[in-house]
């Protein structure tokens, strides 16, 4: 019986994430994929599998954030530490990214992108807007590709270097 319930898990878990398999065919799909799936109006709940899905088995995600004391500090959370602080927050806040423009190098597996962005949220009752850039790394093994680390300064004090910005 243990052995039948692995298998259908493991059935079932393969078939739920072949519907994203075309989020991870390129370097474009996987960012487009990343920016659509953690966006919506207020009271959208996230694709959380999708989320999962694009990212490596031991993947970070980083922010540089203000610190009082320190000047900036950087603060690494794991793709389900984004989720369990961010899946709530970003229903209640209505957080919408878009990418404005990107800057893309690659060698080889290893694919490297500034990509600059700006947020749309709502934080009691005010809109806001911030931009910033997201330093991505991805790996590409021959058959997908995967976020190996998201980075980013959306600290909206900082003025955007004119080169990350669309011409």
């Amino acid at each position: 019986m243990k052995k039948i319930i692995t298998v259908l898990a493991l059935f079932f878990s393969i078939y739920s994430y072949a519907q994203y398999e075309q989020d991870v065919s390129s370097a474009d799909a996987i960012v487009k994929a990343l920016y659509d799936v953690i966006s919506g109006p207020v009271s959208k709940t996230r694709d959380w599998d999708r989320f999962r899905f694009l990212f490596g088995k031991d993947a970070r995600l980083m922010t540089a954030v203000p610190h009082k004391d320190s000047g900036t500090i950087i603060r690494t959370i794991t793709t389900e530490q984004y989720i369990d602080r961010n899946g709530k927050r970003l229903q209640e806040i209505g957080f919408v990214e878009k990418e404005l423009q990107r800057i893309t190098e690659t060698h080889g597996a290893v694919t490297h992108m500034f990509s600059t962005y700006q947020s749309d949220l709502t934080i009691n009752g005010n809109p806001q807007q911030i931009r910033g850039i997201n330093s991505i790394q991805l790996f590409n093994d021959d058959k997908r590709y995967y976020i190996v680390s998201v980075f980013w300064d959306g600290d909206s004090k900082k003025q955007i270097h004119k080169k990350y910005l669309s011409q």
